[in-house]
């Protein structure tokens, strides 16, 4: 395998005074950003951040590097959800850099399952292909949560204006919504793997 067949795994929030231990001061025993948790207290749908600068979403880019077009990527997302109330649970994968669900480019979504008072592991996984030349970053998805495979779908969006001159070529983060989750039902999405390549 060579360098460029590596998975890229999340991206290291940039240096600054919140992500750097003080002086004279051990760091904190989380040195990379997995496994990342997000805590649902509301229905609403959520980015997960990254535990290390919670003011970016958990992302994973994708470097500029010619060995990569034109062939299949993998992007897989692993983990698992508790739910502690009656729920139906949501992912949704996004190409972008934002905490607001909104503000990114929709790709998958594994549609509400239900997750009722539960434990359960989840996979997402996209196979994509780009190119410079057109642009595009094409792709289909599939899901499975709470032993529910959602089946093969094209993604939701096409991913445009890529260039292998930009760095990152592209970057996707992870969203979860669940309906049952409230201040006294919390929903936990634990990330425990994010990679492309």
């Amino acid at each position: 395998m060579g360098l460029y067949d590596r998975p890229q795994g999340p991206v290291a929030p940039a240096a600054s005074v919140t992500s750097q231990p003080a002086l004279n001061t051990q760091a904190a025993a989380t040195v990379g950003p997995l496994p990342a948790q997000l805590l649902l207290a509301a229905s609403a749908e959520a980015i997960v951040a990254n535990p290390l600068n919670a003011a970016i979403p958990l992302s994973v880019a994708l470097p500029p590097n010619t060995a990569n077009e034109q062939n299949e990527l993998i992007l897989e997302i692993c983990g698992y959800i508790k739910t502690t109330s009656t729920s139906n649970v949501t992912l949704k994968v996004y190409s972008g850099t934002s905490l607001t669900p909104g503000s990114n480019t929709s790709l998958a979504t594994s549609g509400a399952i239900a997750q009722n008072s539960a434990t359960a592991p989840f996979i997402a996984r996209l196979s994509l292909i780009y190119d410079s030349v057109s642009g595009k970053l094409h792709g289909w998805f599939k899901f499975l949560v709470n032993g529910t495979l959602v089946a093969e779908a094209a993604l939701s969006n096409v991913v445009t204006a890529l260039s292998n001159t930009g760095n990152p070529v592209a970057t996707f983060c992870l969203s979860a919504t669940s309906s049952g989750a409230d201040s006294t039902h919390i929903t936990t999405v634990n990330v425990a793997r994010f990679s492309v390549g």
